[in-house]
């Protein structure tokens, strides 16, 4: 009787376990093959595939070229971490590529779909407005497959996914989060991000003066059986130990207080222009009051560094 109470125990911990996991291996695009050096690289970030035509990998170890300045497809930091995904969503059907174009960014699960079980997902999404080519889109999505996907044969164009917006995404400084749920309907093993939605279905927003495309950077893709798991999980609690790192008040007149459970050396602030507008070197920390008063009225990013790592939240300065 005992090693039945045992084993139903042990069995608990288990699916519990399970139902608190990210399925998605390399969820943030963190881990790399290699430093990639120009685009069309995502075969550098670990795990994660080209299912369709050229999508991008950017990742800070590369200099000028990864986030924030993302070979010039539009100034943005990550959403978590120091690396992120981009592709192509839409192109004018009169482009040179013809109708239908996408791409899209695919990765196998880590434990195949249980027919019948609920799962969650997420990812979060920000717009390229790269002047003046900029189209923003609907229709950008997660869809799961039992089939494998790869350049030379992509996910079908026929207006289905498991979770797609509606909505246009035309916000290019805030990351939008995407998130759904569904009932497994088959032994899912893998999971692709873009726009499955045909050119008739998907709606458009021009955004520059000569419009050819629409571009999106994706990061922090979860899937789970955890509904709060999906909700509240980050990157970080995969390649860290559980770092938190907060700025007060929010927005901030005269002084920012940086707070964090890992230390860090060094502070610096960007401008939406990508200027850096501050680099301070400190001693060793994990606290920090941080003068702004001498900055303009607006949106920033503020960036602490240690040896091995750098994380940047967004604060603004209302004076």
């Amino acid at each position: 009787m005992k090693h039945l109470l045992l084993v139903l125990l042990l069995l608990i911990l288990s699916l519990s376990s399970q139902a608190q996991q990210n399925l998605v291996p390399n969820p943030s695009f963190e881990d790399t093959v290699y430093c990639p050096w120009g685009t069309n690289q995502l075969d550098a970030c670990a795990n994660w595939l080209n299912f369709g035509n050229s999508p991008d990998y950017f990742n800070t170890c590369t200099g000028f070229g990864g986030p924030p300045f993302n070979y010039g497809f539009g100034y943005q930091y990550t959403h978590t971490g120091n690396a992120m995904a981009g592709l192509a969503t839409y192109r004018r059907p009169n482009s040179p590529s013809g109708p239908n174009y996408r791409e899209f960014i695919g990765t196998r699960i880590i434990s195949t779909l249980i027919v019948g079980q609920k799962y969650f997902f997420s990812f979060n999404a920000n717009f390229s407005s790269q002047i003046p080519v900029a189209i923003a889109c609907s229709k950008i999505g997660l869809r799961l497959s039992t089939v494998l996907f790869d350049s030379c044969c992509p996910p079908p164009i026929n207006n289905f996914a498991h979770l797609y917006t509606d909505s246009v995404l035309s916000d290019s400084t805030l990351w939008i989060k995407l998130s759904g749920s569904f009932i497994a309907d088959s032994a899912y093993q893998y999971l692709a991000i873009g726009n499955f939605f045909d050119d008739f279905h998907t709606d458009t927003l021009r955004i520059g003066n000569i419009p050819d495309y629409s571009y999106y950077y994706i990061d922090d893709v979860c899937v789970s059986s955890d509904s709060n798991y999906n909700e509240t999980w980050t990157s970080s609690n995969e390649f860290f130990e559980n770092p938190t790192f907060n700025i007060f008040p929010n927005p901030s007149s005269e002084f920012i207080y940086i707070k964090s459970n890992f230390k860090f050396n060094l502070i610096e602030i960007y401008n939406l222009l990508g200027e850096k507008v501050k680099n301070l070197n400190v001693p060793s920390l994990n606290n920090f009051f941080l003068d702004v008063s001498n900055c303009a009225n607006g949106l920033y990013f503020v960036k602490v560094i240690n040896k091995t790592s750098s994380f940047t939240i967004k604060a603004i300065i209302n004076h």
